[in-house]
């Protein structure tokens, strides 16, 4: 895993770490994987696993 993608791991970590999601926390992890101007695979395997956890319940989203 490169630099850039433990970056965005540690974002998405943290904001996690109270097992919801604001917009704003959203936004920022978009951002950082928008950061170089280059979505990596890797960078996506990471929101998607994101994703899949708002789906199944296990993180709340708040407004």
């Amino acid at each position: 895993m490169d630099t850039a993608t433990n970056k965005i791991k540690k974002i998405i970590e943290r904001a996690l770490a109270d097992g919801r999601l604001s917009s704003q926390e959203d936004e920022d992890i978009k951002a950082a994987i928008r950061s170089d101007q280059k979505v990596t695979e890797e960078a996506m395997k990471l929101y998607r696993e994101l994703q899949q956890q708002i789906f199944e319940g296990e993180i709340i989203i708040d407004d």
